[in-house]
């Protein structure tokens, strides 16, 4: 894992508590909501009527409390039957108990439970907390109530080490000038163990600053009615606060990384290219001539010098002759790195390939004669066609679908909007009849890429749809591949955190749909800085599905398109498990097609000098 980054998973617990009512029916809808939200857990509270209050209680508030606990008694039987619903729909379900002697009321049913808390009242209790955690279950013990040296002796007197402390203020709400989150760098500090944050703030937010303080744990009560009839109501959220409270939960991770020299991710990269600006011929420049501002003018995009690199060579002359328009880079005053000819021969030997574009396949394959290349589309050019006398017999070719089918939408032809499927399935087709195309000039299989990014419905219903549509395909004699995705995508200039193609989750579903991919050997370096996988093994698994690779080095978890060696240095041994297959091997650096292909020629020059030895 990348020491930046918080291994430790949030988790979100929903209590009901007894805002059901004592209704089972209502408590079940709490329970579907809180699934549909995303939370990770649901909570009951439990206390056997025969044992809550005493018979001479005569206090103001045990007479409201006594009469709404008997309100919303729910029995052992009703709360086991809903567990098994929560379970059922994929997340877990915990319970509170006052008394130890209240357990004994759910007899064998105790251990359907995933997880048992400690109110805060009850901090103390320790037969009660020493009962709960002798299931051999996580224990979640509240704060509050409680002063500093009963919080010390409470947790001396606890036998076992499955428990986390939760920071919790009783008050019912709590203000936000009464939170005391800052207690929560103090229980890091003194105790050294994971903690929590038990929430009955008016603000639901105050959550988002607990869990970028740490808390692994967060829990808070669920309503449909913030104000309804009940005491726990008004300290709730609604299913619509609970799913941002897990969407930030999921997302903590990576909105918490970033303590460390800033660097630009991909995505602004972009951007800076996209809307920065750069220096472009205003006429004809010739070799030889002293290159001054007046020959320029400074435009969009920025795939050249901006003006601190123009600065330094303003007054010298340029080595080659300059068009109208063309950009001005460091190849107009600097000789280019040239490929050996041992490099070109190690390409060749390892079928190293490059991307190119329609309008560059020609220079790129005469200053590259590598035999394969392969073609990285816009959906424009897809949209416009293709002329077969433009490719070479020999060379092998493969292709890498749109990732966009217009100028704001993804590839998605499963989409719920109807152009958007239908133009992704013409795009898709098209390129499918280029790669016929070029499969009849070359002879040999042409295989297509595709980002396929987009989850509707469930992560399995994705791989069935896209196992059927490109099974389609394949039995049209075309090989359409699935690409290993990195944690984030940089579509239209943003971050997209993406679900699907990029776990350990997905390499069951791989193997079980037997399905065909691109191994992008950057993107699986990312993810084995973010998520809880090793990437060679990865590689190992995925093996016998692997028929095409893109390669490049990468850093962290945004750290995209690096030059072979400038990356993480655990990733020499996924890049050099690359060199195993017997397959194309797409070069991906970033930015390598600029200033005549320097990227490209620095990436080939460092596989070999790098990987001479591997075969």
């Amino acid at each position: 894992m990348n020491q930046n980054i918080n291994s430790k998973p949030i988790f979100i617990i929903a209590e009901i508590g007894i805002n059901h009512g004592g209704d089972f029916s209502i408590a079940l809808e709490l329970i579907k909501a809180a699934a549909q939200a995303k939370v990770n857990g649901i909570k009951f509270q439990y206390r056997n009527l025969d044992n809550a209050y005493a018979d001479g209680a005569k206090q103001i508030g045990d007479e409201m409390l006594l009469k709404e606990i008997t309100k919303n008694y729910l029995s052992p039987e009703v709360i086991l039957r809903l567990v098994d619903d929560a379970h059922s729909l994929d997340i877990e379900a915990g319970i509170s108990f006052f008394d130890e002697a209240d357990i004994a009321d759910f007899g064998d049913g105790i251990h359907h439970f995933d997880f048992f808390k400690s109110p805060s009242v009850e901090l103390n209790n320790a037969p009660l907390i020493n009962k709960m955690l002798g299931f051999d279950k996580p224990v979640y013990v509240s704060l509050g109530c409680h002063h500093e040296d009963q919080i010390d002796d409470a947790f001396m007197a606890l036998d076992k080490n499955n428990w986390i402390a939760l920071h919790c203020v009783s008050n019912y709400p709590v203000s936000l000038s009464n939170a005391h989150l800052g207690y929560l760098s103090h229980m890091r500090e003194k105790w050294q163990r994971p903690y929590g944050y038990s929430s009955h703030d008016e603000d639901w937010e105050v959550c988002l600053i607990a869990m970028s303080m740490g808390a692994t744990v967060i829990e808070r009560h669920i309503t449909f009615d913030k104000n309804a009839d009940g005491l726990d109501h008004t300290t709730s959220s609604t299913p619509e606060e609970f799913a941002k409270i897990a969407t930030f939960s999921e997302n903590m991770q990576l909105l918490m990384t970033g303590n460390f020299n800033r660097v630009p991710n991909q995505g602004e990269m972009l951007n800076f290219q996209n809307l920065g600006r750069s220096y472009y011929a205003k006429g004809n420049i010739l070799k030889g001539d002293i290159v001054s501002f007046q020959d320029l003018s400074f435009r969009s995009p920025r795939v050249g010098f901006g003006r601190a690199d123009m600065v330094k060579y303003l007054g010298k002359p340029a080595l080659k002759n300059i068009g109208v328009g063309e950009v001005i880079s460091e190849s107009v005053f600097l000789k280019s790195e040239q490929v050996s000819d041992s490099a070109l021969s190690f390409a060749r030997e390892n079928k190293i390939s490059i991307p190119v574009r329609l309008h560059d396949l020609n220079d790129f394959e005469n200053k590259f004669p590598i035999g394969a290349y392969e073609f990285h589309l816009s959906f424009k050019e897809v949209l416009n066609g293709f002329n077969r006398n433009t490719f070479k017999s020999n060379n092998r070719y493969s292709i890498h679908l749109p990732d966009y089918i217009s100028s704001t939408k993804l590839m998605d032809p499963f989409s719920d909007d109807k152009s958007q499927a239908q133009g992704s399935l013409d795009i898709l087709q098209r390129t499918v009849d280029f790669a016929k195309l070029l499969q009849d000039k070359i002879g040999m299989q042409v295989p297509i890429v595709g980002s396929f990014s987009v989850v509707h419905k469930s992560v399995a219903e994705f791989y069935e749809e896209y196992t059927n549509l490109l099974s389609s395909f394949r039995n049209q004699g075309i090989l359409i591949l699935p690409q290993w995705l990195p944690p984030i995508a940089w579509y239209f200039g943003g971050s997209v955190k993406l679900d699907v193609m990029n776990e350990l989750k997905d390499v069951a579903y791989i193997d079980q749909h037997e399905l065909p991919i691109c191994m992008d050997i950057c993107h699986l370096c990312m993810g084995d800085s973010l998520f809880d996988f090793d990437a060679p093994n990865i590689v190992d698994l995925l093996s016998p599905r692997i028929e095409h690779l893109h390669i490049a080095d990468a850093a962290g978890i945004d750290g995209e398109g690096l030059q072979f060696g400038e990356g993480d240095a655990k990733n020499m041994k996924t890049l050099k498990k690359a060199f195993d297959f017997d397959c194309m091997k797409v070069i991906e650096v970033w930015q390598g097609h600029l200033d005549g292909g320097a990227g490209f020629s620095k990436a080939i020059s460092n596989l070999e000098r790098l990987f001479n030895n591997e075969k």
